[in-house]
């Protein structure tokens, strides 16, 4: 969602009600690590269609063959070809892996926005809500939510949300004012955030920062002006939409973020979301400059259980290959981590 993504770049303006957080790691020292998550995987039926709107954006093709690990840690088909899309950046890749169309999606086409469980969406930035919505239909992606123009503060932002059939969502946002600054891209930028929908924000962040994420925004209550459209919560009584949202990172950068929220007054059941297998947004792999501490970390602490892959060395696709492990967050949202090599 990114509701506040345009907030991060004038922090000093935060509106009432907004709060940044100091990072953890600058109180306690060197983080486990400075960055967030670098990959998306995703498992699809829709391969060539999703292939074709990264190609649109310039990014690039590089394909291999899916090992015996690939299959175990991912469910992956290994009969299939995985296709990494290289965002021309070359600091974000989105990893396609192949399924049948019977394969069962992990967040149901037609469940609330606000519904716990598993990765919601992935978000990008435009430069032209009404250029990047016809971009998209051709793409195979249909509106959720339409652009909803909204003030908080200082900023104005547009952000709509967009739908395909594998049930992955895309938060797609545009700065109206002021400039967005700092930040360049084409049509479209990288992948820079992802929301989960979780039952407990507070709960989901203690288990983050285990990981070396510490929130660094925060906010509490209702969100201001048409806000509420963007989460379809615009039919409940403005005293009983407000959500808990906090982005955590981290080095309190809007890069590899992950976003959390939830709804106090309407709670939604939570979705059972599997490890592996299934279709939609499968992981966020997160890279570590020490995996093999980072997965100490997790084994010692009272988040063992979320543990669903063992460190191990595997034969994964591209920067991927070496050590991982994988973890699933209280809610079910999956996270890969592995060993940076470069």
């Amino acid at each position: 969602m990114a509701l506040t993504s345009a907030v991060v770049f004038t922090i000093a303006r935060l509106p009432s009600g907004w709060r940044y957080d100091a990072t953890r790691s600058e109180i306690k020292g060197t983080p486990l690590r400075e960055t967030g998550f670098s990959h998306v995987v995703i498992t699809t039926s829709n391969a060539p269609q999703l292939g074709g709107f990264f190609a649109a954006l310039g990014w690039h093709l590089h394909s291999t063959a899916l090992s015996a690990d690939a299959a175990d840690f991912w469910g992956a088909d290994m009969t299939q070809v995985a296709e990494r899309w290289v965002a021309p950046s070359g600091a974000c890749e989105a990893v396609l892996l192949p399924v049948t169309h019977t394969t069962a999606v992990l967040r149901p086409l037609d469940c609330a926005v606000t519904t716990p469980g598993g990765l919601f969406d992935i978000n990008m930035r435009t430069w032209d809500s009404d250029w990047a919505r016809e971009f998209l239909h051709t793409h195979g992606w249909r509106e959720l939510v339409p652009a909803v123009a909204w003030q908080f503060g200082e900023v104005q932002t547009s952000e709509g949300l967009y739908i395909q059939d594998d049930g992955i969502v895309m938060a797609v946002m545009q700065r109206l004012s002021p400039p967005l600054e700092g930040i360049e891209f084409d049509r479209m930028s990288d992948v820079f955030n992802s929301t989960q929908m979780v039952s407990s924000v507070e709960t989901t962040l203690a288990f983050l920062e285990v990981l070396g994420f510490e929130r660094f925004i925060d906010h509490a209550g209702p969100l201001p002006g048409e806000g509420p459209r963007v989460l379809q919560l615009e039919q409940h009584p403005a005293e009983t939409a407000g959500i808990h949202l906090s982005i955590a990172h981290p080095g309190a950068a809007m890069s590899g973020s992950i976003e959390l929220i939830d709804v106090p007054e309407h709670p939604l059941p939570c979705l059972s979301v599997p490890t592996t297998g299934g279709r939609g947004l499968r992981a966020l792999a997160i890279p570590c400059h020490d995996v093999a501490k980072t997965f100490a970390a997790v084994d010692d602490s009272a988040w063992s259980a979320q543990v669903c892959q063992p460190l191990a060395k595997r034969d994964l696709p591209g920067l991927l290959r070496g050590e991982c492990f994988a973890v699933t967050a209280p809610d079910g949202g999956r996270l890969d981590l592995y060993q940076l090599t470069q």
